[in-house]
């Protein structure tokens, strides 16, 4: 087999890997496997008619990858070094496969992206769709269960915007208009915040000279338009009462309990005004067999759900109140509900991030709160890798680091939540430590100068990759890394060596 019989050949695994991404990491393992085997065989039976112009950031990347498998010397985890090296591993073997045995031409490789994010979340709607149609209630992540949200939504940026130079207008107006359903029944904060990026990203690249400056000045408006509905929706709820006048005493004749400088909220309530305790006991049991204090499925007591739902409704939380609840009221508390109105999607987010953003304006600790605990993972992955400074502390034991930078610190989060870094940037600090860390940032320069800067297909990639890396450990799973490779290669101009 000639040189372009393999170059041909390697497309039906490009062709696994994109379109195989959203669904199957059997597609993926394929599709790595099958284009490495046919650059092998471009290398082999060419000189230099393939090569690309990445060598210098495949250098660095081999660099970068070498680094971390010789970390794993002086790693106690082996089993998870080694589990990690294979995935992190596939980066370097695409990588070289695309410098030998790319797609034809970067307009299909744009193309199929468009289209496997369209059609992934098409069927993630419409899988959805008949699961909700059969009376079940999906959460937030159950309308992705092959692959994450977050990875969707990093495949969907790159689709609309490399989409963007090729599809019709039609097409990328229904593209947009898909993304934003998906947006909304998933709850995706990342989709939330790509797709006004993208959005913006895909204008600039459509419209003419003469239009931009509009653009310019209307997405500035936008922003500020933006900051000023979060501030505003941010405000603490106000009293019901001036402070002096707050009832003191409930329809029983005990005394009420207020925190008015406590603003924790719940549909548009405090929560922390008329609380009686001593009352609930009482009047719960004449409506419900489930004792206040038992635990349900997911770890909750009545105790903890009932004054929320209360809240929720507007209501005092006396004993007056809680004999007023009906069945229905009684038996979603005893199912863990915390609010009379359930929500889906991406009004359930909202509430969720007024929430965490309420706990920690009240001083409260960040677990369960996935916005608020990435700081304390952050703060803890800085603390982990200053423990080990030059060498890190090994691919395989990322995580036992973290749990000792937890014990250190004296962390506030619950055992159940204190988890990885989520930084990849900063991932690579607390497992190959300064090094690792000048070999990352070597890859990314020589990215930008050999291929980032030549394209704003490529640079577009480039910054999605960039902040991906701020809130998630991108580089480490199989979906991540196909994607990565995609923004970071995919959007490549094909020049030779000499150029």
């Amino acid at each position: 087999m000639g040189f372009l019989r393999f170059e041909d050949a390697a497309k039906w695994g490009w062709a696994a890997l994109i379109w195989g991404a959203p669904w199957s990491h059997a597609a993926m393992t394929a599709g790595t496997f099958w284009v490495t085997l046919c650059a092998l065989g471009c290398a082999f039976t060419q000189k230099t008619e393939g090569a690309r112009m990445t060598f210098r950031p495949l250098l660095w990347l081999f660099g970068l990858m070498a680094w971390q498998c010789a970390s794993l010397a002086w790693t106690d985890n082996l089993e998870w070094g080694l589990q990690l090296g294979s995935i992190q591993m596939a980066m370097l073997a695409l990588a070289f496969s695309w410098n030998f045995a790319p797609l034809a031409h970067h307009r299909i490789t744009h193309k199929w992206v468009f289209q496997s994010a369209a059609l992934a979340m098409f069927g993630t709607l419409m899988w959805g769709a008949v699961r909700t149609g059969q009376g079940e209630w999906l959460e937030n992540r159950d309308w992705t269960p092959w692959t994450s949200h977050i990875r969707l939504g990093m495949l969907a940026a790159l689709g609309w915007v490399w989409g963007s130079r090729h599809q019709s207008t039609k097409s990328c107006i229904g593209f947009g208009i898909l993304w934003l359903v998906f947006t909304a029944v998933t709850g995706s904060l990342t989709s939330a915040l790509l797709w006004p990026v993208a959005c913006i990203w895909m204008l600039w690249e459509r419209l003419p000279s003469s239009s931009k400056r509009h653009l310019v000045l209307g997405t500035t408006l936008g922003c500020f338009a933006s900051l000023g509905g979060i501030i505003w929706w941010l405000q603490p709820v106000p009293l019901p009462f001036p402070e002096v006048e707050l009832p003191k005493m409930t329809a029983q004749g005990n005394e009420y309990v207020h925190h008015p400088e406590r603003t924790l909220s719940e549909g548009g309530h405090r929560l922390h005004l008329f609380m009686c305790p001593e009352e609930w006991e009482a009047a719960w049991s004449q409506i419900s067999e489930v004792p206040l204090d038992a635990p349900n499925d997911a770890g909750f007591s009545v105790r903890d759900r009932l004054p929320r739902y209360l809240t929720s409704l507007g209501w005092a939380k006396d004993g007056e109140h809680i004999l007023r609840l009906n069945q229905y009221d009684v038996q979603a508390i005893e199912r863990g509900a915390t609010h009379a109105y359930p929500a889906k999607g991406i009004r359930l987010r909202l509430r969720e991030l007024r929430r965490e953003w309420e706990v920690w304006r009240d001083g409260g600790q960040a677990s369960g709160h996935a916005l608020f605990q990435r700081i304390e993972y952050w703060q803890t992955g800085w603390c982990a890798w200053m423990e080990s400074f030059w060498f890190g502390h090994g691919m395989g034991d990322t995580s036992d680091a973290m749990a000792e930078a937890y014990v250190k610190r004296d962390s506030k989060l619950e055992p159940k939540h204190r988890h990885r870094a989520h930084m990849q940037h900063l991932t690579w600090g607390i497992s190959g430590g300064l090094i690792a860390m000048l070999l990352w940032l070597g890859f990314a320069s020589s990215w930008y100068h050999t291929i980032g800067r030549h394209s704003r297909q490529a640079l577009w990639g480039g910054l999605l990759i960039t902040l991906s890396c701020f809130f998630e450990d991108s580089w480490e799973t199989q979906a991540g890394i196909v994607i990565c490779f995609l923004a970071l290669f995919g959007a490549q101009v094909p020049q030779t060596p000499e150029d």
